[in-house]
């Protein structure tokens, strides 16, 4: 009857890592960008996790300052209360769905302006949910280089895009791209690859353990 304390023990914890996978996702895995002169909304998916610049949306999360306003300041980096001087130009809108386990995924807004002076600047609502907190909120001037993403994205007036007039997205095409009406959130996320990690190496110890107990008893 031993043996099968380590079976149980694997188990359980198995049972723990799968009720927990979710939160190790710490980001976003939808951004959802409208504004003035684009015909239709940006919709990129991806890693939206902290320090992931591998792809577009990780470029747009970082860049931005959302986890800023979702966990608090970073190697000195912090949101301001105030919008910096000068004129801060046309207003978009991000909408990041951060999925946190529940059905329904959380979504942070923030409030991007491209063509403010001196660089893109965001703004992020205080007290919007998020996975088990609420941003703080507050305003962010983007790093150099910020604005060649935004321009890649398909935002008018920045490098990389052509200078030609765009129509305004319309209502049903903002609709059609909401950042939760859009496709399901998922929790299969290079985070779950280390649950999975995490769940072998806990059968692997079982198997070893019940292997050792039955080489013991036979001797």
């Amino acid at each position: 009857m031993r043996w099968r304390v380590p079976i149980v023990l694997a188990t359980a914890g198995l049972l723990v890592l799968a009720g927990t996978g979710p939160a190790f996702a710490k980001g976003a895995d939808q951004a959802t960008v409208t504004g003035p002169g684009l015909a239709q909304a940006i919709v990129l998916g991806g890693e939206g996790e902290p320090g992931s610049i591998g792809d577009k949306l990780g470029q747009l999360a970082n860049g931005g300052g959302l986890f800023l306003a979702m966990f608090g300041p970073d190697g000195g980096k912090q949101l301001a209360p105030s919008a910096p001087a000068g004129a801060l130009g046309p207003k978009y809108e991000v909408a990041f769905r951060v999925p946190g386990g529940a059905p329904t995924p959380d979504v942070v807004r923030q409030d991007l302006y491209p063509l403010a002076e001196g660089g893109p600047v965001t703004y992020t609502p205080p007290d919007q949910i998020e996975l088990a907190g609420r941003t703080t909120g507050g305003w962010y001037r983007a790093p150099n280089g910020f604005a060649a993403v935004l321009g890649s994205l398909g935002i008018p007036g920045l490098p990389g895009v052509a200078a030609t007039t765009r129509a305004p997205a319309s209502p049903a095409a903002s609709r059609a791209a909401d950042p939760v009406a859009a496709a399901p959130a998922t929790s299969w996320r290079p985070a779950s690859v280390g649950v999975l990690v995490a769940a072998l190496l806990l059968v692997a110890v079982a198997v070893v353990a019940v292997a050792r107990r039955r080489s013991r008893t036979a001797s």
